[in-house]
């Protein structure tokens, strides 16, 4: 699992690498936590990677969340072949069947005052 500061420097991107992620479908689990770690909310989406560059991976939504996008981080070592099956998101109930990548993230909140 990948922790989201917003402002840690990216590692080098290889762009070349992340052309032949274009096209794949991919699961995506985000936990946002408080700014001591604990839980607040976990999220589960699903999408079609439509670019990728430096500024992050963006990701076309499907199921449920149709018609929005997400953007990630560029960091590609966050993404993971997935094993070909059925996957259920337990927080839409949806069923997504043989995704190219997984990717799961940490976000944590800061303090606020």
């Amino acid at each position: 699992m990948f922790e989201w500061q917003g402002n840690a420097d990216h590692p080098e991107f290889d762009l070349a690498l992340a052309k032949t992620y274009v096209g794949k479908t991919i699961l995506i689990g985000v936990s946002y936590l408080d700014h001591t770690g604990k839980p607040l909310e976990q999220v589960q989406m699903h999408g079609v990677i439509e670019s990728v560059g430096p500024e992050g991976i963006n990701v076309s939504l499907r199921g449920k969340r149709a018609g929005e996008s997400w953007m990630m981080p560029p960091t590609l070592e966050s993404l993971t072949p997935a094993k070909p099956g059925v996957y259920k998101l337990h927080s839409t109930g949806e069923e997504i069947h043989d995704p190219d990548l997984l990717t799961t993230w940490s976000v944590k909140r800061p303090l606020q005052h």
